[in-house]
């Protein structure tokens, strides 16, 4: 009896320290400007190549991160479930100037978060693979992600383009992904339009000013590639729900992104530092 009665005693000095560390971190929180918390979450972020948009309150890729030097295969959407990462694939192939080029668009759930991306790459005859665009050949592209209603937008020049909306949970299906892409002329748009064409895009899909081309993008219908796997692919995202849930549940005290990432950091650092690791988008990953 005296053995369960001190057991008791010191669950409820643990419970009241844990309630009173928690309630200084919140109002920590709170007192920190957003200067301070966006060195606190860039510092962790930054090592995977994203860093944290205030504006829109979710993570993006890095103006030139360090996955530019690997470029892209079929490997890394074939092996995307085992990095917990579900997701719809749609690359576009297409020939302009003696170059042959992969513009590929991702939508779906990456470990715990929602997110699109948009990959402009250019098969190295030399290397016989897929390398990344460099800077004189990156293109102004963009894209607005919707589940049921608008969740971001993305537009700048660039060679990849990402968002990602932590804690929010999303089957692929669900997701409808705008993207557009604005070409430097008249020649190699075409050519992209034509790679449409080949991929089952109709003409009444696919709109067209001046040199911009923009169409939706709900469902692949040109990409099989990762369409297996359905199984291991249910589970991760059983997953990856219950991932999102422990997530919104222990920093419920916020709304927005940035400040429960913050309260994560300050209040459980360990933990904090594990879901970057595990969660943050990293399919090309070396």
């Amino acid at each position: 009896m005296i053995y369960f009665s001190f057991i008791f005693f010191l669950i409820v000095i643990i419970y009241f320290f844990h309630l009173r560390r928690k309630k200084c971190t919140i109002k920590k929180v709170k007192c920190m400007n957003e200067e301070e918390k966006l060195h606190k979450v860039n510092k962790v972020l930054s090592p995977f190549g994203f860093e944290f948009d205030l504006e829109q309150d979710i993570v993006i890729s890095k103006n030139n991160p360090w996955q530019r030097n690997i470029g892209y295969s079929d490997f890394f959407d074939l092996k995307s479930p085992l990095f917990n990462i579900i997701m719809d694939c749609e690359p576009i192939y297409f020939e302009y100037n003696q170059k042959k080029y992969r513009l590929e668009f991702w939508k779906g759930q990456y470990g715990i978060t929602t997110g699109a991306e948009i990959g402009l790459y250019i098969f190295d005859e030399k290397h016989q693979k897929y390398r990344s665009a460099n800077d004189n050949e990156r293109l102004k592209m963009g894209f607005i992600l919707f589940k049921n209603c608008f969740l971001f937008s993305r537009f700048k020049l660039s060679w990849w383009l990402t968002g990602f909306d932590v804690g929010l949970f999303s089957r692929p299906k669900d997701l409808k992904l705008r993207a557009c892409v604005v070409f430097p002329n008249t020649e190699m748009q075409i050519a992209f339009v034509e790679g449409l064409l080949r991929a089952g895009y109709t003409k009444n899909k696919i709109d067209i000013c001046d040199k911009r081309v923009c169409f939706n993008i709900c469902k692949p219908l040109n990409y099989k590639l990762n369409s297996g796997h359905k199984i291991l692919k249910f589970f991760i995202q059983i997953i990856n729900y219950i991932n999102c849930s422990i997530y919104n549940f222990i920093t419920r005290y916020f709304n927005r992104t940035i400040d429960k990432l913050t309260y994560l950091s300050l209040m459980a650092p360990f933990l904090y530092k594990c879901m970057i690791h595990l969660n943050i988008p990293r399919k090309k990953h070396k």
